[in-house]
């Protein structure tokens, strides 16, 4: 997925409070198994850096601290919201909000589904 960005395949949309939740969550214990190098997490905030916007948004989510993932999508007016977070993905009612405004949800396999069609 990393090398799709860098090749800029696929383009990230954020936010300043995304980038600081990716900071800190590539840090968490159960991710250790995947290797992130800091280089990985300082590539993905250069390649964003410059875009990122401090956004707010009023959605009714199942998990508040998602709203900041659904601001930076509509905000950058991403095609998708990539994600394992079934708070994201099984909620039909933010999903029939975001399909109004063209952005699916989808998980890390069905982008690379799409990316391989």
């Amino acid at each position: 997925m990393l090398n799709a960005v860098r090749a800029r395949r696929i383009e990230l949309v954020g936010s300043w409070d995304l980038a600081r939740e990716f900071t800190e969550a590539v840090r968490r214990p159960k991710l250790a198994r995947y290797e992130i190098q800091d280089r990985d997490v300082e590539d993905v905030i250069f390649i964003i850096g410059t875009s990122l916007p401090h956004v707010e948004i009023d959605v009714t989510l199942r998990d508040p601290d998602d709203a900041m993932v659904v601001a930076a999508a509509v905000f950058g007016r991403a095609d998708a919201i990539v994600t394992g977070d079934a708070d994201l993905l099984d909620d039909e009612a933010l999903a029939s909000w975001l399909a109004e405004r063209r952005i699916d949800v989808l998980t890390p396999a069905e982008l690379v589904q799409r990316l391989f069609e």
